[in-house]
């Protein structure tokens, strides 16, 4: 059976929601191409946020990360959005699907930039007549050379007229060369957004944040956001480097342990240095918890990161698997 030139039919249930779709395209990207932000995180199938329930109907998976999605999971009907090619008509179950904010192109001219050791940081300045929300911890597409580079949200969104971005430096990284090389203040970039469903929950639970690299843009942007909105809860920062010169921005950090109940866990894992913990942040994040039942964890980073961080928490130290809440960066070259 050819299903190629056929239309279907994707629905989510219990919002009603329809779009139409073709095999070619992965469920995800139809939907992200329809202005609907499904539930997602990294989008090749390697962090599990987009996985969720089918009603009815059949798909294929393309290749993905087995740790994500058990091969008892498919069994009961689950899938991973981003790697799903619909054959038939599909219904999905997806509760608390989030609406959010309106997903839109819009153009934003560079209002700075300030490179620290190997990150940069972009302020990007929304044109007056333009309206743009989003949740901390959501990210953008920039268009760059016609592909997208998705990055984090790291300003607070209460402040959305400007938009802060995180660019750390890769060698032969399409983007950050270009950053690194070619941009400057008063350019225009143009951007889709904004994207992802990593977000905080609304719940009096504690809070343990984790993060490597630049996953500490969305941590910045959640931490601000519950400065901004007088949330009183008991939290802990982990952060986690190669190198002291990796790290940025820390200036920031005992302004906000004057304003939060926060603690803070800076860890490099290539060197040993005097108010560093030396290794990984699951290894101090094993050493300071043993029992994680009340706690909600959010892990921005590298994949592996947040996989080891997945395995401690939920399979060592009992955090329920409903509040763990991940967004993997994944560096591209292309």
């Amino acid at each position: 059976m050819e299903y190629v030139d056929i239309m279907l039919k994707i629905s989510i249930i219990p919002e009603n929601l329809e779009f139409d779709i073709d095999y070619r395209e992965n469920i995800l990207s139809a939907g992200l191409n329809q202005n609907l932000n499904l539930p997602h995180g990294c989008k090749s199938g390697n962090c599990g946020a987009c996985k969720c329930k089918v009603q009815s109907g059949d798909i294929d998976l393309d290749e993905y990360n087995k740790n994500v999605l058990k091969d008892e999971e498919i069994e009961q009907g689950y899938t991973l959005l981003c790697k799903a090619h619909a054959k038939t008509d599909v219904v999905l179950y997806i509760p608390h699907f989030l609406h959010g904010f309106p997903i839109k192109m819009l153009p934003a001219r560079v209002e700075k930039i300030k490179k620290i050791n190997t990150t940069a940081i972009i302020t990007l300045k929304i044109p007056a007549i333009q309206q743009f929300g989003f949740y901390a911890g959501q990210y953008i597409d920039i268009m760059h050379k016609g592909k997208n580079r998705s990055y984090s949200l790291a300003g607070n969104p209460n402040k959305n007229d400007e938009l802060e971005l995180h660019v750390r430096y890769y060698n032969k990284g399409i983007f950050s060369e270009f950053v690194w090389n070619e941009l400057k203040e008063q350019q225009i970039l143009r951007f889709k957004g904004p994207l992802g469903n990593f977000r905080l929950q609304e719940t009096e639970n504690p809070i343990i944040l984790i993060c490597t690299g630049t996953g500490f843009a969305p941590i910045k942007s959640i931490i601000e956001s519950i400065i901004s909105n007088s949330i009183n809860k008991e939290l802990h920062l982990y952060w986690g480097n190669r190198t002291k010169e990796d790290f940025y921005l820390l200036e920031l950090l005992p302004q906000w342990q004057k304003q939060l109940n926060l603690r803070i866990t800076l860890c490099v894992s290539k060197e040993n240095m005097d108010g560093y913990k030396s290794g990984y942040v699951t290894h101090e994040l094993d050493k300071d918890f043993s029992d994680l039942k009340k706690y909600e964890v959010y892990a921005c980073g590298n994949i592996k990161m947040i996989e080891d961080v997945y395995e401690l928490a939920v399979n060592k130290l009992n955090l329920a698997k409903k509040n763990f809440f991940s967004d993997a960066f994944i560096p591209s070259s292309e």
